[in-house]
């Protein structure tokens, strides 16, 4: 049951839910430390919410505009309970809390942990789904894994191939963006051969975010009924965000992603955030809070584009 917050203005309609996912066992070529992201992006969420948002209202001052949150709710699910010792049940349980969250009419944001939590999360809206569905990746790298003896085929490098195993979604409604560096050739010829669409970093800069986003959003909605958008913190300049696992030099600025998102939000149907990692984040926290401001400008612009009204309320186990 959901105990309010505050006591909500008008009908709720829309509703966020936040899923937190501590798990990065699966970590083993990269740096530790995923675990903790949910917990402390869940509590400057919290005060960016309870800092900012006043009798439902908040003022965006990138648009010069007020929003009206009167009809939101933001529900706290709290953190999946895993069982660290089995991977693959771990990932069952990952799923049947999305699935849980989305059964309830809620939009799923999903926190890691490491970019594991992408499989099982998108496997919930996929099961949930009778039609096709798109996926968008900011990322600095594949995760087309097929297998390694190091990490299985299950892993924070194999998400987005094991996504496109499950049948409905189709490598044109793949949208990676952001890749750069070097991969091995296996990682980058899965996506070769299922026609994965990408955006490469490079390509990012020449194009601009607003283009990258129109581009993106394109492919992925093409025959699709819903489109998931997954985030890894490594797509990031890790000059701005270093709180990440595996950092990548160069990459898209902070400004560059808030504004691909908020093109992309009204759209997106399930959210994740990945390799959030505190325990290399800077002194103030610069990945933790950029990632606070990612989740409430997917709030406020998804808010906007259905014209809604809401509160903040979490939910009470």
């Amino acid at each position: 049951m959901n105990q309010p917050l505050l006591t909500p203005l008008r009908e709720t309609k829309i509703k966020f839910g936040y899923l937190g996912v501590p798990y990065d066992a699966s970590t083993s070529i990269a740096n530790p430390g995923a675990r903790f992201g949910p917990a402390a992006l869940r509590e400057h969420f919290q005060l960016l919410l309870a800092k900012r948002v006043v009798d439902g209202m908040v003022a965006d001052m990138d648009l010069g505009e007020v929003v009206d949150l009167t009809g939101v709710e933001v529900a706290d699910f709290g953190d999946v309970a895993l069982s660290f010792h089995d991977q693959t049940k771990a990932i069952d349980q990952v799923t049947a809390a999305v699935a849980e969250i989305l059964a309830g009419g809620y939009i799923p944001l999903v926190i890691g942990g490491d970019h594991g939590v992408t499989y099982p999360a998108f496997r919930a809206l996929h099961n949930a789904t009778q039609g096709n569905i798109g996926l968008i990746q900011l990322d600095a790298h594949c995760d087309m894994l097929d297998f390694s003896e190091k990490q299985g085929n299950i892993s924070g490098s194999s998400g987005m191939a094991r996504s496109l195993e499950l049948g409905r979604l189709s490598g044109k409604n793949m949208v990676q963006v952001g890749l750069r560096g070097y991969a091995t050739t296996q990682q980058w010829g899965v996506g070769v051969k299922y026609g994965v669409r990408r955006i490469l970093a490079p390509a990012f800069e020449e194009m601009g975010a607003l283009q990258a986003a129109k581009q993106s959003l394109a492919w992925a909605r093409q025959g699709t009924e819903k489109i998931y958008l997954t985030v890894d913190t490594d797509a990031l300049n890790p000059g701005e965000a270093p709180g990440t696992g595996w950092p990548e030099p160069a990459g898209l600025t902070v400004q560059q992603l808030l504004d691909y998102t908020r093109y992309l939000a009204p759209h997106v149907d399930a959210l994740d955030i990945a390799e959030l990692n505190p325990l290399f984040d800077s002194a103030p926290r610069h990945t933790v809070i950029m990632c606070a401001r990612l989740l409430f400008d997917f709030i406020t612009t998804k808010t906007r584009a259905i014209g809604s009204n809401s509160r903040f309320r979490p939910r009470k186990k």
